[in-house]
């Protein structure tokens, strides 16, 4: 096993957790995610095999220009680690991906296919961090194209699968934890990044950003500060159009435990109330152990901000009847909003355009034409593709890549912008000092010499000094 990989054990053969809902089997995580989001089982008809000539079309030189404009490519490397939330008994697996200087090879991992160099060595420097909080249902993988796109860019990704609210697991979908954990989740891979050797080294602990798709976009504005409002929901169904997931009856029992979890801020409350943000981290030798940025149940005007994120991106953002102008005081960082066109989960008024028209900042906003909101996911593999079809998206592939092309470049150029490239490799660490070789004193005259030279060296002395020999009694006469 290479150095940093930690074995993975499925989410669905871990053991449940204390207080936790038991896992179900993929069956009826179909059926259930079928009937709360109300999206289509089987691809729909008639749609073109090749690039649509309509709105994407608009975007086809931009592709070009961004593809020409990219910088320098690294190889994307990719580790694995485990981490595991003493405090809540929730375990991460995620995903790293990382500049490398190692080509990359096909792997397979679970029902994925990754073009990665698996364990491969690192390039020198750091590098800034970008942590993706994955769409509902989705895992650490369900978007591995763009996190590998991202690598090559010169960006170290992470990707944690969040607990309760993933392909194997739903049982915190529209619950108020599936708002409330997912920060918690990516405060703690960050302070395990930040302090594990493998990955520590390679990362610029002041340049880190997140990428939120889907309910990940929630996750990614509580992380900049944003406070969200529970009593929102009550009108959202009433201002919007029929079919909408979020108003299913099923959606709107869980959903309706939101105002008692997320309540507004009061009258005359400060927007900078101090809440439980982590500081920022210790180098990484002398991190305490434990697990660093977990944090406290949300609270009424508690805040669940990661001071450490310095710039967020919405990807088809959901949960934005959650946020208003109110809401959204507290977020400074610059933000990008990239809003799908065809969004049928988290429709754009009241969640992408909504988003934009509150935040006090206006932020850098992009419509991805032709897409749908499972088609910002990297390709389904074909289990996937035959089990949960309904999180594959309604487009074929090529325009699917065309839209990643898209994606992939805004993100680059907007972290490119916000966060800064590479910093300067690491110092080389001080060369060993070279054993002295400890020379042996010349030795004394003649002291190494026979006792023969030595007697006749002290005659010759005495003949030259005109002392006689005194004679050897002993000898014979």
């Amino acid at each position: 096993m290479s150095r940093g990989h930690a074995p993975r054990t499925p989410i669905h053969a871990l053991p449940d957790a204390p207080g936790t809902a038991r896992r179900l089997p993929r069956t009826l995580l179909a059926a259930s995610l079928t009937a709360a989001l109300l999206l289509p089982v089987v691809l729909p008809q008639g749609v073109a095999p090749n690039l649509p000539a309509g709105p994407l079309a608009a975007f086809l030189p931009t592709v070009k220009d961004a593809r020409a404009d990219e910088p320098a490519s690294y190889q994307p490397g990719f580790r694995t680690m485990g981490i595991w939330i003493p405090e809540t008994g929730e375990r991460l697996d995620v995903a790293v991906w990382y500049p490398s200087v190692r080509a990359p090879s096909e792997i397979h991992l679970g029902d994925w296919t990754l073009d990665v160099a698996r364990g491969g060595k690192e390039v020198p420097g750091r590098f800034p961090l970008l942590v993706i909080s994955h769409c509902t249902a989705g895992s650490r993988l369900a978007h591995h194209d763009t996190a590998e796109a991202l690598a090559r860019a010169g960006f170290v990704v992470a990707a944690p699968t969040h607990p309760g609210d993933n392909s194997n697991d739903t049982s915190s979908l529209f619950l108020p934890e599936q708002l409330t954990a997912r920060p918690r989740h990516v405060s703690t891979t960050i302070s395990r990044l930040l302090r594990t050797p493998e990955t520590a080294p390679m990362i610029d602990p002041a340049r880190i950003g997140v990428i939120g798709f889907g309910t990940g976009g929630a996750t990614a504005l509580l992380l900049a500060g944003a406070r969200p409002d529970g009593t929102r929901y009550a009108s959202y169904c009433e201002r919007t159009t029929p079919g909408d997931p979020y108003c299913t009856k099923w959606a709107s029992e869980r959903l309706g435990r939101l105002p008692d979890t997320l309540r507004p801020l009061q009258p005359g409350s400060s927007d900078k109330e101090p809440g439980p943000t982590p500081p920022a981290p210790p180098p990484a030798s002398h991190a305490p152990q434990g697990a660093q940025g977990a944090q406290a149940p949300q609270s009424p005007q508690t805040t669940m901000a990661d001071a450490r994120v310095r710039a967020v991106a919405l990807v088809a953002p959901g949960y934005g009847m959650l946020f208003p102008r109110a809401s959204l005081s507290g977020v400074t960082v610059p933000v990008a909003i990239l809003k799908a066109d065809d969004d049928e989960v988290n429709r754009a008024p009241l969640h992408a355009d909504a988003l934009r028209a509150a935040l006090p900042r206006p932020p850098e906003f992009t419509v991805l034409a032709g897409a749908d909101h499972y088609a910002l996911m990297a390709a389904c593999p074909p289990t996937l593709q035959r089990d949960l079809p309904e999180l594959c998206g309604g487009v074929d592939e090529d325009t699917r890549q065309a839209i990643h092309r898209i994606l992939n470049a805004r993100l680059v150029r907007f972290f490119l912008s916000t966060l800064g490239e590479a910093g300067p490799p690491l110092p080389a660490p001080p060369p060993e000092p070279e054993p002295q070789v400890q020379q042996a004193p010349p030795p004394a005259a003649n002291a190494t010499a026979p006792k023969s030279k030595v007697k006749g060296d002290r005659d010759e002395k005495r003949k030259k000094d005109g002392k006689p020999r005194k004679q050897d009694e002993s000898a014979p006469r």
